[in-house]
C-alpha cells in the first residue's frame, strides 16, 4: 500500500496525452490514496476551468476527484511550511548575484505533502526532482541555460535538505509504465502497432507534453519492459 501525491506537472502531462482513465485501476491495484494538495487543486481545476483552451482538460480532471480516484489533502495545515521551503529553495543558486527563482508555490506543497504522508512523489518538472536527488546535476543545468557560473548558498541547501528528506520520486512515465506492465494498455494491440509502438507512443508522448524524460531513459524503459 502507497500514497501518490500528483504535482500539477503530472496531472497535466496525463491528461493531455488522454491517460488519466489509468489512474482508476492504478489505484485499485496500488491500494493507497491517490492526492493532490490545494494549491495543485487551484492550478488543474479552479483556474483552468475558467478558461476555454483547458477547460475540457480541468472537468475531466474534476471529475476523477468527483470519483475519489484522486482526494484533495488538507487534514494538515502545511503552509507554513510550504513558505519556509519555497522561500530556502529560490534562495540555493544565484547567478550575477540574484538568486534564481527555481520553484513554485504548488510544487513545493506537494513535496512537503509527501514528506508529511512518507508517500511517493509524482512529479515531472526538472527542477525540482534534481533538487531533491541531484542538485549539482541541476546547477550544471542552470549553468548551461543561463551561460554563467552558478553559485551554489551551502546553508540554504542545508536547511533545504534538513526539512525535506528520504523522498522517493517518479515521473509520470515511469507510472505509465508500471500500468504497461500490468496490462492496462492491451486493448490497443493490433497489427498496427506492437506492444512496443504502444509503450514507446506513450513515453514519447509524456516527454513531448510536459515529462522531463531523456531519450536514454524511455530506451531504458523500454529494455526493463522488454518489449518488442
Amino acid at each position: 500500500m502507497v500514497d501518490l501525491i500528483f504535482d500539477t506537472s503530472s496531472i497535466i502531462s496525463l491528461a493531455t496525452n488522454n491517460l488519466l482513465d489509468a489512474l482508476s485501476d492504478l489505484k485499485k491495484m496500488l491500494k493507497g490514496d491517490f492526492l493532490i494538495s490545494n494549491s495543485v487543486r487551484k492550478e488543474i481545476i479552479d483556474n483552468p476551468i475558467t478558461n476555454k483552451k483547458y477547460k475540457f482538460e480541468a472537468i475531466t480532471i474534476s471529475n476523477l476527484v468527483q470519483n475519489n480516484i484522486i482526494r484533495i489533502y488538507s487534514k494538515v495545515n502545511i503552509e507554513q511550511k510550504t513558505i519556509r521551503v519555497l522561500d530556502v529553495s529560490n534562495n540555493i543558486f544565484s547567478a550575477y548575484d540574484n538568486p534564481i527563482h527555481i520553484l513554485d508555490k504548488a510544487e513545493v506543497e506537494s513535496l512537503v505533502l509527501t514528506q508529511l504522508l512518507k508517500g511517493v512523489f509524482v512529479v515531472d518538472e526538472r527542477n525540482i526532482r534534481l533538487l531533491v536527488e541531484d542538485c549539482k546535476k541541476l546547477a550544471m543545468l542552470l549553468e548551461r541555460k543561463l551561460d554563467t557560473k552558478i553559485k551554489i548558498n551551502s546553508n540554504n541547501l542545508k536547511l533545504f535538505k534538513s526539512e525535506i528528506s528520504n523522498v522517493s520520486i517518479i515521473r509520470s512515465a515511469e507510472l505509465m509504465a508500471v500500468a504497461f506492465e500490468k496490462g492496462f494498455f492491451k486493448e490497443y494491440e493490433n497489427s498496427y502497432a506492437s506492444k512496443k509502438d504502444i509503450l514507446d507512443g506513450i513515453l514519447w508522448g509524456l516527454r513531448l507534453r510536459g515529462c522531463a524524460i531523456s531519450t536514454e531513459e524511455i530506451d531504458e524503459l523500454l529494455k526493463i519492459e522488454r518489449v518488442k
